[in-house]
């Protein structure tokens, strides 16, 4: 059991590791949106990447429901970070 602890602690990192590269991401379409002039916010966008994290979480075995709640948490940190100047 404790080699399976390590590896969910090795997975973790690297979920960690992934999210922070997706929020400097997030942060350079921010600064895009904001020299443009386009809102930070994208419904229409959100749902497609909804839709398709759905699908995608489906073939592992992930409910709908549990990949919504991540990517509510993910979404809100991206707009937040997309209205700062920095990453904090």
């Amino acid at each position: 059991m404790e080699n399976l602890r390590k590896k969910i602690v090795k997975i973790d990192q690297k979920i960690v590791k992934l999210l922070g590269e997706r929020m400097k991401v997030a942060k350079k379409i921010g600064d895009i949106k904001k020299k443009a002039g386009i809102p930070i916010w994208d419904k229409q966008k959100e749902n497609e990447l909804r839709k398709l994290h759905d699908e995608a979480g489906k073939k592992d075995g992930l409910t709908p429901k549990f990949i919504n709640k991540l990517f509510d948490v993910v979404f809100e940190e991206s707009r937040r970070i997309q209205k700062s100047e920095k990453i904090e």
